[in-house]
């Protein structure tokens, strides 16, 4: 088990501290009396006249030793980085040459500096060593326990301070994030006569996408046969979880792009084309460390993470890779364009949620095209919610012939119109549709 922060410095730092007094309190084979002896001549030679030692010198030295060294060493426990601590022990250092030097100039008396500032160097020295060698050990369990799952920024930040990771449990709010392969069934049975191949083409396509989760900041959480999860702000604090996710994604968007044009380079243009599904959802979420048999990880449950595991599921439906709830929405709002492609809700009495596809471009928000269309959207979903069946299907074959349309997720909403048709939802109805949703 991996010493404390506190336990490795005081393990280290304050025995040397501690010999180091004992030895100027006794001094049994005079090595600091001929130190004090050496800088009376380094005095004469910066311009002192002949000083004498005073008989309360060796007590106002161990009284400066033990104070700056409790001082250095609450220092290197407070702070995270050592680099306050090393400022403090070298400003002590100059001050107590300058100030020794200046007795000696004014007064004639010889303060030794050479050994206070020796056991404070040594003591700081081996606090140093031991944080450096704990927060290594820390690093290699946490690189263990959350299997790369964590930035490697992440890693150093909870190593320097280990409260940062809390295992015991605690409500946050996070983003996360279901990537999975579309069709891995049908996918797979093209490589029947040739597993290792099919193997190779999934760490090919999925070692990118994972890579653009850690470069925005986030943790990848379960990795299963055809995709994986990761989320944002858990265990560290990410006040912009939801736009960091939405990086990732349209960064996944991207690299796999550039995934199928090697594997159709490579295969001379019989590869098949990958496709993804990815859900994410914002939302409050319990996090901490679960298991048993002594196996213990750091993972996130609630609705956020079902709800999005849900969109991914859905994706397939509306066509564009990348769907998020409402919450995420607004805050990748001012980054991402969104388009509303449904309206739906698990079951009778559940409430109903808002689903948005991401459009992949960031600068597709300031695009006439894509504020017609999100203009169009709207209309569509009011007039299904007023049950205004024509007008909605007119609108439906409009948005049909505008460049790039999606002629699945039209033909999706056209089948709904036909339903709703032969089933009217009634008077009191909230707008959603609940049969599709699983």
């Amino acid at each position: 088990m991996t010493l404390t922060r506190t336990t490795a410095l005081l393990a280290a730092s304050l025995p040397v501290l501690a010999l180091g007094l004992i030895a100027q309190a006794f001094d049994p084979h005079a090595i600091f009396s001929h130190t004090a002896e050496t800088q009376a001549t380094l005095w004469q030679r910066l311009g002192a006249p002949p000083s004498v030692r005073p008989s309360w010198a060796p007590a106002v030295e161990m009284l400066w030793t033990a104070a700056i060294g409790a001082a250095m060493i609450r220092l290197m426990l407070k702070a995270r980085r050592l680099y306050w601590a090393s400022l403090f022990v070298l400003g002590a250092l100059i001050v107590g040459f300058y100030a020794a030097l200046l007795l000696a100039r004014l007064k004639g008396m010889n303060l030794s500096v050479i050994a206070p500032d020796t056991i404070l160097v040594l003591a700081f020295a081996a606090g140093a060593l031991a944080l450096w060698l704990q927060m290594r050990a820390m690093t290699q369990q946490l690189r263990f326990a959350f299997s790369d799952s964590l930035p490697t920024t992440a890693l150093k930040r909870i190593a320097r301070d280990p409260s940062l990771l809390s295992l015991d449990g605690e409500t946050r709010t996070v983003t996360y994030l279901a990537c999975g392969i579309r069709g891995l069934a049908e996918l797979a049975s093209t490589f029947n006569d040739r597993p290792r191949a099919f193997t190779q083409m999934m760490e090919q396509v999925l070692t990118p996408l994972m890579s653009q989760i850690l470069r925005h900041g986030g943790v990848i959480g379960r990795l299963t046969a055809d995709g994986f999860t990761a989320y944002w702000n858990a265990p560290l604090d990410d006040p912009r979880h939801g736009l960091h996710a939405c990086d990732a994604a349209n960064g996944m968007i991207m690299a796999l792009g550039r995934t199928n044009e090697n594997l159709q380079s490579s295969a001379n243009g019989h590869a098949p084309k990958v496709e993804i599904g990815i859900g994410i959802a914002t939302g409050s979420v319990v996090a901490g460390g679960f298991g048993g048999h002594g196996r213990l990880s750091y993972t996130l449950n609630g609705d956020a993470v079902r709800l999005a595991a849900r969109l991914q599921a859905l994706s397939r439906n509306y066509g564009p890779a990348v769907i998020v709830s409402e919450e995420t929405r607004e805050a990748a709002a001012n980054d991402f364009a969104f388009l509303e492609v449904d309206y739906v809700a698990q079951g009778k009495e559940d409430q109903p949620i808002r689903l948005y596809a991401m459009l992949e471009n960031p600068m597709a928000r300031s695009s006439p095209k894509i504020r017609a269309l999100v203009t169009f959207h709207e209309h569509i979903f009011q007039s299904l919610r007023s049950q205004q069946w024509s007008k909605a299907r007119g609108l439906v074959e409009q948005c049909r012939n505008l460049s790039g349309a999606c002629q699945s997720l039209y033909d999706l909403y056209m089948t709904r119109i036909r339903f709703f048709e032969s089933n009217p939802p009634g008077p009191n109805w909230d707008g959603a549709f609940r049969p599709v949703v699983k």
